[in-house]
């Protein structure tokens, strides 16, 4: 309870600061972040060493200081977000072409939406379902703390997204599976917890652990699936365009899917490798240990 006291505190002394200030004090916190505390400063490097090996030093420290400026906006816009009306948030994060996937759940099909950490993900579920007719499900990683769960969730819904956990997915769809069509919005740039599981892909030119949901669900039920890239306009606004990935679920065989998906999924972070979270340690698993 104290954490979700604390949290409830933060969301409401943020309501008063304009978004301009809003991005003094994500520079100042990134400073702090990078220069003084040093926050995962390792982590990122050797992340960054491992999957820009042709760039320069000076390359790389120009990366992780903008990762810093991106960690840190993305934190202050995600509390930020807690309170922003739907209209504003739809000002700055404009889905741009939502027909493409809305036309399938129109013909009463449900999709799977692929996504990543790239770009802002909370400005994403606040808005994506607007385009969607509102028929938008977030699959998402249950929290240890579930009264902060609880409050996030409840905020996060407020643009008409239903939140399933990830354990409860598989029912939700099969119980939806004839009755309606959904859109299931899945994030699948995380560290599996399983490695027998896992789907072992090449990603930056290694073996990578990889989440195998969006590829054994879009498989098992039929789903066609789109990526959608969330693009920074400039700082605090967005664009998400969609893109197809694998319309034929039938045609795919185990992989198939995932090997898509880590093959758009690095197209985007080269483009802008500043953009997604290189502080977590994304290569920790191995195959055999």
């Amino acid at each position: 309870m104290l954490a979700l006291f604390f949290l409830k505190i933060l969301v409401q002394l943020f309501r008063l600061v304009p978004f301009w200030a809003l991005y003094q004090i994500s520079n100042v916190l990134a400073f702090i972040l990078y220069r003084i505390v040093g926050y995962r400063k390792q982590v990122i490097l050797d992340n960054l060493m491992q999957a820009f090996p042709e760039k320069s030093s000076n390359e790389i420290k120009r990366i992780i200081k903008k990762t810093y400026l991106n960690l840190t906006d993305l934190m202050l816009e995600s509390v930020k977000s807690q309170t922003t009306s739907l209209p504003e948030l739809h000002r700055r994060c404009r889905v741009m072409n939502a027909e493409i996937a809305a036309e399938f759940l129109q013909q009463g099909q449900s999709v799977i939406l692929a996504g990543s950490h790239c770009g802002n993900w909370e400005y994403a579920g606040l808005t994506l379902p607007y385009g969607l007719f509102g028929k938008l499900v977030g699959v998402y990683k249950p929290l240890t703390n579930k009264h902060v769960e609880l409050y996030l969730n409840k905020n996060r819904s407020r643009g008409s997204l239903v939140l399933v956990s990830m354990d409860d997915s598989v029912a939700f769809m099969r119980k939806h599976l004839k009755k309606e069509a959904w859109a299931y919005m899945m994030i699948g740039d995380q560290s599996p917890s399983s490695r027998k599981r896992a789907h072992w892909v090449t990603f930056f030119g290694r073996e990578t652990a990889t989440l195998p949901g969006i590829d054994v669900l879009a498989r098992t039920f039929g789903f066609p699936v789109f990526s959608y890239r969330i693009l920074r306009v400039k700082r605090g606004f967005y664009e998400i365009e969609y893109e197809p990935l694998w319309l034929e679920p039938e045609t795919a065989t185990e992989l198939d899917i995932t090997r898509a998906y880590t093959k758009r999924l690095e197209e985007e972070i080269r483009a802008n490798p500043e953009t997604w979270l290189w502080s977590h340690k994304r290569w920790k698993m191995k195959r055999e240990e």
